[in-house]
């Protein structure tokens, strides 16, 4: 199998039209913080990403890509604080999250939870639970990192 180019699409969030093909992550990860919509690789999936407490970016991954409004996005973060920082747990609960996170992530691994209130409901499909994952691929992390959003 060959790795995927290093390379991400964004696309304008306030109406579906072709996107561009970009090769600079820092301009992928300006993308997500201004609004817009990025196409990158993880481990298991080509995602299309949007900064996840942007609520007209979210609500355009479901009108490109035709997804019901009913089926609930996955948030993909740099890291497991940054996991914490969307969910809402008591003490086991967060105890608990942190023992899986240290064995399985950076890797597939999604662990739902309770989210947090500020977080867009278009996100958890009204549910009021989040999936967060820390994806494993080099270039969705490093995207994360610099975007500095859960996406």
């Amino acid at each position: 199998l060959r790795a995927p180019s290093p390379r991400a699409m964004a696309a304008s969030s306030t109406a579906p039209r072709p996107g561009r093909l970009i090769d600079s992550l820092d301009e992928a990860a300006s993308a997500l913080r201004s609004g817009r919509l990025v196409a990158f690789p993880t481990e298991t999936v080509y995602g299309l990403g949007a900064d996840a407490f942007n609520e007209a970016s979210v609500a355009s991954i479901f009108t490109v890509k035709g997804r019901p409004r009913s089926d609930p996005l996955i948030v993909h973060v740099a890291s497991a604080g940054a996991a914490e920082a969307l969910v809402r747990l008591g003490p086991g609960g967060l105890e608990l999250m942190r023992r899986l996170t240290a064995s399985f992530w950076p890797g597939p691994l999604t662990l739902v939870a309770p989210a947090v209130p500020e977080l867009p409901s278009a996100v958890t499909s009204g549910s009021g639970y989040v999936g967060v994952r820390v994806p494993e691929h080099a270039l969705a992390r490093e995207l994360l990192q610099r975007a500095a959003v859960p996406v």
